[in-house]
C-alpha cells in the first residue's frame, strides 16, 4: 500500500502533464491555423492592392490617350535607362479585360470578390464530415507516445511487485498440497494476465485522457472499448483459471471442458455486444464519401450497414466450431488472437512512427514568427504538403499493411516468405514495384525542382521590376511544363512497362519511325516553334516595337510561339512565320538617335553653322515638350563631305526610342527657320547652265533635270 500510493500519485501527475501538453499542442495548432488564415487574407489583400494599382495605371494611360492595340495586350509602366515608359505586354485573351483593353478598379474588385467566393467554397468542401489527414496529425500522436509508455510503466510496476511477492509466498508454501498450489497459481496468473492486458489497452485507447491516447478515437468510444474488453479479458482469464482449479480439485476433464465452454460462450457474447456497441463508428469508417458514386461506393455503404451482423455471425461461428470438439481449441484460439493482435499493434505503432516523421517533415515550423509564415519556403512546403502528403500517407499505409499481412500469414503457417524467394513471381513483382516507385520519386523531384527554379526566377524578376521579362517567361511556362511533363511521363511509363514484362523495343522503334515521318513532314513547323522559342527567350522583340523582319517593317501587334504579326506603315497586316526570320532590326530598345544631315553653301561659315546647331540642341533640351525625350546634347560630328557647290555637315542627338522621330523632325524645322533668319544658305541641289549673252542668261526656260536653255531656242518637246 505504501508503494502503490506514490506510484498512483506519480501516474496521475503524468496524466495531468500529458493533458497539459496535449492542450498546448491544440493551442499551437489553432494558432498555426489562425496564422495561415491571416496569411491567406493578407495575400488576397495584397493581390487586390496590386490589381487596383495596375488598374489605376492602365486608367491613367487611357486618360493620357494611350490604349492597348488589342484585348490580348496590357499596358505596363516601366523604367529603362532612367526614363519612365509604358510598354505593351501580351497577356492572352483569357487574361484580358472582357469589357475593353483596359480594366477598371471595379473589375479588379469584382474579380477579387469572385476569388474570395471560390476560396470560401473550397474551405467548405474541405470541412466535410469525413476526416482528412494532415501532416501534423501523426506527429501529434507520436508526441503522446512517451506519456503513454510512462503510464504503462507505472501500471506494470505495482503488478510486478505483486507478482514477485506472490511468487515468493508460493515458493515458501511449496510443501502444501499440490492441487491447492495449482489453484492459487491459476488465479494469480489470471489476475496478472488481466492487469497486463488492461495496461496495454490503456496504452492504446486511454479513456481517462486524450493526451495519453495513441489511437485517435473519441472518449466515449474509448470508454466503451475499455469496459467491454475488460469484461472479455476477465471472463477469459478467470474462466480458464476456474476450469483448471475445478479439474485440480477432482472434477475431472469433463468438468474442465464444461466450464471452459461456458466461459468461452460468455466471452464470445461479450465480443458480440462490443461489435454492436461500435457498429456506428466503424460503419462511418467503412462507408464511402458523400460525393462518391458507382458500384464500389454502393458496396461500401451496404457493408457499413451490415458489417456488424457478419462479424457477430463469425464470432459465434468460431465458438460453435470450437465447441463441437476441437481439442484445446480455445487456448489455441487465444494464442492465435494474441499473436495476431500483437502483430497488428506493432504495425500500428510503426505506422505512427513513420507517418509522424513524414508529417513532421511536411508540417511548417510551429515556433516560427508570424512574419515568416509568408516566406517562399513556407509556401512551397505548404504546397508540397497539400499535393504529396496524402499520396505519401497512402503509400506508406499500403506498404505497412502489406508487410503486416505477410507477417500474419507467416505466423498462421502459410510460409509467406517463400513467395519472395529468388526466381519467384513475388520477387519479380516486388522488384518491379520498387523500381516504379523509385522512378516516380525521381520524376517528382525533377518536376518540383524545375517548378521551384522557375518560380524563384519569376519572383526575382517581379521584385526587380522586370515585369516584361517575367510576363514573357509566363508565356513560355505552359509550353515548357508540357514538354517536361511529356518527357517525365514517357520515361516513367517506359520504365513501368519494362518492369511489368512488356518489351518496349518495338514501341521505341515505332515511335522513332513516326517521329522521323513527322519531322520530315513538318520541318517548317518545327523550325517555327524552335526559332520562336529562342526569339522570345532572347527578348528580340516585344508587342509595340517597330521592327524589320524578313523584309517587312512595322509595329509588332502580336507574338505567338510560331508567328509574329506586324502592322506596316500603310496599315497592312503581315503575318511572318519565325522560320523565315533570319535577322531582327528593332529600333525600340531604349535608345534612338535623331540624325542631322545639313548641306550648306560652299561659301558658308562652317564654325557659325556648328555654333547654331549646338544652340538649337540646347534649346531643345530646355523645351518642356522635348526635354524628357532627349538623353544627350546635340553632337556635331563635323564636315562629312565637300562636293563642288555644297558642304555636308553631320550630327546626331541621342533620344529615347519613342522620341527619335519627333525630335528629329522638330530639329530639322528649327534648323531651317534659324538658317533663314541668319541668311545661311542651304545648298540647292539643282545645276545651272550660264550663257554668255546677258539677255539669254536672263530669259531662259528650264529643261528637265534642272538645266536651262535660252528662251529663243526651241524646247525639246516642241
Amino acid at each position: 500500500m505504501g508503494v502503490a500510493l506514490p506510484v498512483g500519485q506519480t501516474r496521475r501527475a503524468l496524466i495531468q502533464h500529458a493533458e497539459e501538453a496535449d492542450e498546448r499542442a491544440r493551442r499551437e495548432q489553432a494558432e498555426r491555423d489562425e496564422r495561415q488564415r491571416l496569411a491567406q487574407a493578407q495575400a488576397r489583400a495584397r493581390a487586390e492592392r496590386e490589381q487596383a494599382e495596375q488598374a489605376a495605371a492602365v486608367n491613367a494611360a487611357e486618360v493620357g490617350g494611350i490604349r492597348p492595340a488589342s484585348e490580348e495586350v496590357a499596358l505596363v509602366q516601366t523604367t529603362r535607362d532612367g526614363v519612365e515608359q509604358i510598354e505593351a505586354v501580351p497577356v492572352g485573351a483569357t487574361n484580358a479585360a472582357k469589357g475593353g483593353p483596359a480594366s477598371t478598379a471595379s473589375d479588379s474588385a469584382a474579380q477579387s470578390q469572385q476569388q474570395a467566393t471560390a476560396d470560401a467554397a473550397t474551405h467548405d468542401t474541405a470541412a466535410s464530415p469525413r476526416h482528412t489527414a494532415m501532416p501534423g496529425e501523426h506527429w501529434s500522436t507520436l508526441r503522446h507516445l512517451p506519456y503513454a509508455l510512462g503510464s504503462l510503466i507505472f501500471d506494470l510496476l505495482p503488478l510486478a511487485l505483486f507478482f514477485g511477492a506472490a511468487a515468493l509466498i508460493m515458493r515458501a508454501l511449496s510443501g502444501d498440497e499440490q492441487s491447492v498450489m495449482t489453484v492459487v497459481q491459476g488465479f494469480v496468473g489470471a489476475y496478472v494476465t488481466v492487469r497486463v492486458c488492461m495496461a496495454v489497452v490503456r496504452l492504446l485507447i486511454s479513456p481517462i485522457g486524450h493526451g495519453m491516447r495513441i489511437i485517435r478515437v473519441r472518449t466515449d468510444i474509448a470508454q466503451t472499448l475499455e469496459t467491454w474488453i475488460r469484461f472479455t479479458v476477465v471472463l477469459a482469464a478467470f474462466g480458464i483459471a476456474l476450469a483448471e482449479a475445478v479439474e485440480a480439485l477432482g472434477a475431472g476433464r469433463a468438468g474442465h471442458l464444461a466450464i471452459v465452454k461456458l466461459f468461452s460462450l460468455l466471452v464470445h457474447l461479450c465480443l458480440v455486444v462490443l461489435i454492436f456497441k461500435v457498429r456506428k463508428p466503424v460503419g462511418a469508417l467503412i462507408e464511402a464519401p458523400a460525393e462518391a458514386t458507382g458500384p464500389v461506393a454502393a458496396l461500401r455503404n451496404w457493408l457499413a450497414l451490415v458489417w456488424a451482423f457478419f462479424a457477430a455471425a463469425f464470432v459465434i461461428g468460431l465458438w460453435v466450431v470450437w465447441a463441437l470438439g476441437v481439442e484445446n481449441g480455445f487456448p489455441k484460439l487465444i494464442n492465435f488472437i494474441a499473436l495476431s493482435g500483437a502483430v497488428v499493434i506493432a504495425a500500428r505503432l510503426l505506422a505512427i512512427l513513420v507517418l509522424g516523421a513524414v508529417g513532421r517533415a511536411f508540417q511548417p515550423k510551429t515556433d516560427a514568427p508570424s512574419d515568416e509564415s509568408n516566406t517562399p519556403a513556407s509556401s512551397v512546403r505548404s504546397r508540397l504538403a497539400d499535393r504529396y502528403y496524402p499520396l505519401a500517407r497512402r503509400l506508406i499505409t499500403a506498404a505497412i499493411t502489406v508487410c503486416t499481412v505477410i507477417v500474419l500469414f507467416q505466423l498462421w503457417g502459410l510460409d509467406a516468405l517463400s513467395w519472395f524467394a529468388s526466381g519467384t513471381i513475388g520477387r519479380s513483382l516486388l522488384s518491379a514495384v520498387l523500381t516504379i516507385l523509385v522512378a516516380a520519386l525521381v520524376a517528382i523531384v525533377v518536376w518540383e525542382s524545375a517548378n521551384a527554379s522557375v518560380q524563384r526566377r519569376l519572383t526575382q524578376w517581379t521584385n526587380e521590376g522586370d515585369l516584361v521579362r517575367a510576363a514573357r517567361l509566363r508565356t513560355l511556362l505552359p509550353m515548357l511544363r508540357s514538354f517536361l511533363l511529356i518527357i517525365i511521363v514517357l520515361v516513367v511509363g517506359l520504365t513501368a512497362l519494362s518492369q511489368i514484362g512488356i518489351n518496349t523495343t518495338p514501341l521505341l522503334a515505332g515511335a522513332s519511325i513516326i517521329g522521323v515521318a513527322v519531322g520530315f513532314g513538318s520541318q517548317k513547323l518545327v523550325q517555327d516553334f524552335i526559332t520562336g522559342i529562342f526569339l522570345l527567350m532572347e527578348n528580340a522583340m516585344q508587342v509595340g516595337d517597330w521592327v524589320t523582319v524578313a523584309g517587312v517593317s512595322g509595329t509588332v501587334e502580336y507574338l505567338s510561339i510560331r508567328t509574329v504579326r506586324i502592322r506596316a506603315g500603310d496599315g497592312s497586316l503581315h503575318i511572318v512565320p519565325f522560320s523565315s526570320v533570319s535577322t531582327v532590326n528593332n529600333i525600340n530598345r531604349g535608345i534612338g538617335n535623331a540624325s542631322i544631315r545639313i548641306n550648306v553653301g560652299y561659301n558658308t561659315d562652317i564654325d557659325q553653322v556648328f555654333d547654331e546647331l549646338k544652340a538649337i540642341g540646347a534649346e531643345m533640351r530646355q523645351d518642356p515638350a522635348f526635354k524628357d525625350l532627349i538623353i544627350n546634347d546635340l553632337e556635331v560630328w563635323g564636315v562629312d563631305a565637300v562636293d563642288g557647290s555644297m558642304v555636308t555637315v553631320l550630327g546626331q542627338m541621342r533620344c529615347i526610342d519613342k522620341g527619335r522621330w519627333g525630335v528629329q523632325r522638330e530639329t530639322n524645322r528649327r534648323i531651317l527657320k534659324r538658317f533663314r533668319e541668319l541668311g545661311i544658305t542651304i545648298a540647292d541641289p539643282r545645276t545651272y547652265l550660264v550663257m554668255p549673252s546677258e539677255t539669254a542668261a536672263t530669259d531662259r526656260s528650264p529643261l528637265p533635270h534642272g538645266n536651262y536653255l535660252p528662251s529663243n531656242q526651241p524646247s525639246p518637246d516642241a
